[in-house]
């Protein structure tokens, strides 16, 4: 049994959602909160240098975001090859992964390499960010006292920024060759199927599977995590800051305020109409209607279940 005490960072935040959910927007927001280190590009070229977490510092400093963009820049990222280079598997597609996929020689590196990444940084606790199949109980297998925070946005600007993105095939019919997103019920097939297919639903279709881990995750850690909607964070930051922040006992500093409070944060909750027509938003709402499962339950409707 590992003692969860033993490395720095032991409670960690990680940040879960579907891609294209504002997690980006969440995540470089928290990061420069003066309790919280986190992997940086850096750490995903070099992953077994955690002393070039030094670096991160930089991110904290006032200068133009041009130039925090640029992709030199130790800015917080999800990091993938540093957890896969640690924890070989991690970053399969075909399917969410489960405590049981852990490899367990995988386990104490993982947390001595997170431990030095927030020595490094003269950090207490570490935050994470993983979009997709959310890894909850994976991660609760190696940071047993780990909060998880759930973004949820309108599935209408996911669908709109997955198509704009075009990054990573989720427009792929299910099913065919191309599909890397596993098994679909076939509820969820013949939704997609008897609303007319195409690839606007089935990146519609890859958002509600992601959903769902996220769903089944929260579940099991209902007292361990917070949902948090991305339009309320860009309504009203501070208020949804400061709820999240007491939930994960972080204290709302004067510093982490006057942060919050100059980020320039665009409304950009109806730019899926630039994409997207009316029938087509109309198209993706319906597929989720249609999919909602019947028994599914909000972690809360005041965003967030209490810590026990």
């Amino acid at each position: 049994m590992i003692d969860s005490r033993r490395c720095q960072g032991a409670e960690p935040i990680i940040i879960v959602g579907t891609g294209r959910s504002g997690s980006t927007l969440l995540h470089r927001l928290l990061a420069l909160h003066g309790d919280l280190g986190w992997l940086s590009t850096f750490n995903e070229v070099f992953p077994e240098r955690p002393w070039l977490s030094a670096f991160s510092e930089i991110y904290r400093w006032p200068m133009p975001d041009r130039l925090k963009q640029t992709k030199a820049f130790p800015k917080p990222f999800e990091a993938y090859r540093f957890w896969e280079h640690y924890l070989p598997g991690f970053s399969r597609r075909d399917r969410p992964l489960t405590s049981e996929d852990v490899p367990e020689a995988g386990i104490e590196p993982v947390r001595q390499a997170t431990s030095a990444v927030l020595r490094f940084q003269r950090r207490r606790r570490l935050l994470v960010k993983i979009t997709g199949w959310s890894r909850m109980a994976y991660f609760d297998r190696i940071f047993p006292e780990a909060l998880f925070i759930s973004l949820k946005r309108d599935p209408r600007a996911v669908v709109s920024s997955w198509l704009r993105a075009g990054w990573l095939d989720v427009t792929s019919p299910p099913g065919s060759r191309d599909w890397q997103w596993g098994e679909v019920p076939s509820t969820y097939h013949e939704a997609w199927r008897d609303l007319g297919g195409g690839e606007l639903l089935s990146a519609a279709l890859k958002i509600r599977l992601d959903l769902d881990d996220v769903s089944r995750g929260a579940a099991l850690f209902a007292n361990r995590t917070y949902e948090l909607s991305y339009e309320d964070l860009i309504a009203a930051p501070k208020s949804t800051l400061q709820s999240l922040c007491v939930f994960a006992s972080l204290a709302w500093t004067r510093q982490f305020g006057r942060i919050v409070q100059s980020a320039r944060l665009h409304d950009t909750t109806g730019k899926w109409r630039e994409d997207l027509t009316e029938d087509q938003g109309e198209l993706v709402l319906e597929f989720f209607r249609r999919t909602d499962p019947p028994t599914a339950s909000l972690l809360s409707a005041s965003h967030g279940a209490a810590r026990g």
